[in-house]
């Protein structure tokens, strides 16, 4: 019994893992695929997103409430970055966007403790949520199955954006062929800001969603960024699909080492991480297209 409720336990809190990096690190691949754009101020949107979520329920609205409105405003602030920041910089070298959001990355670090201080906060939970629920031999957190359903939603929302609705797929269209989506009469430019506010919306998703996990202090977006880089790097720069594979063997991994040896855990994803590049070099979905 104790072998079997490890398990599941494992498997669980790797789904929940995976999840948050999944939806951080395809934020990081849409923006990358449709601007060009390498965002190292990734993380700290992320952190924003927690910081934003925290202040909502701390002013007394509903956790939920807080996980509908901190992405919004996440989006506000990436519109901002992207109006005053990203677009004098888009006719120049990626290599540019990747000092400036790497410049802004330490800037909004800075801003975050400057209105919120250094120390830990938590996100208040519902009464609901504080509870544990038996899972067979498993006496598993209500509020980590809810954010694992919430992972999901995101997932299935994100899915069918890019699938079935007209912007969803004029940026897949977009991201390999813009001058015939130009030509078209689409405006590419509008689908390259609103796939950055996107990619900044998923950042803040994932910041409410992994603040009851992880706890919110402002340094906590540049673990994350690391992270969510060696998804994109392990699934395939741009790959949608690729990031879904790589994010839940990424959160596996971990998981499982911080378990077994705790100490080394990030080593271990590192060591997954040069392992796949030996024989795939271009990640595990090849090319790594935006798909």
């Amino acid at each position: 019994m104790g072998f079997i409720a490890t398990t599941v336990d494992i498997i669980l809190n790797s789904l929940v893992l995976g999840g948050v990096l999944l939806i951080v690190s395809v934020g990081l691949n849409i923006i990358y695929g449709l601007n060009r754009v390498m965002n190292l101020a990734h993380g700290s949107l992320y952190a924003l997103g927690a910081f934003a979520g925290y202040t909502i329920v701390a002013v007394g609205a509903n956790y939920f409430i807080a996980l509908l409105l901190a992405p919004i405003v996440v989006g506000v602030v990436g519109l901002v970055i992207e109006r005053i920041l990203i677009r004098p910089m888009r006719q120049r070298h990626m290599i540019y966007t990747l000092i400036l959001t790497y410049g802004l990355m330490f800037v909004m670090d800075g801003l975050l403790k400057y209105f919120w201080g250094v120390e830990t906060r938590f996100i208040h939970l519902p009464e609901f949520m504080r509870q544990t629920v038996s899972l067979g031999p498993v006496s598993y957190p209500v509020f980590r199955l809810v954010i694992l359903i919430g992972i999901a939603a995101v997932v299935a929302a994100l899915m069918l954006l890019l699938g079935r609705t007209r912007l969803g797929i004029n940026m897949r269209a977009a991201s390999d062929i813009p001058e015939m989506v130009s030509s078209c009469g689409i405006n590419v430019r509008g689908v390259q800001i609103s796939a950055f506010v996107l990619g900044c919306m998923l950042a803040g998703t994932a910041g409410v969603l992994a603040g009851p996990l992880f706890t919110v202090f402002p340094d906590m977006g540049h673990e994350m960024l690391i992270s969510s880089f060696v998804v994109v790097v392990i699934g395939g720069l741009g790959s949608l699909r690729g990031a879904i594979v790589a994010a839940l063997l990424v959160g596996f991994v971990q998981t499982l080492a911080e378990f077994f040896i705790t100490d080394l855990a990030m080593v271990m994803v590192y060591m997954l991480m040069a392992l796949i590049l030996v024989f795939k070099p271009l990640g595990i979905l090849g090319e790594g297209k935006f798909e």
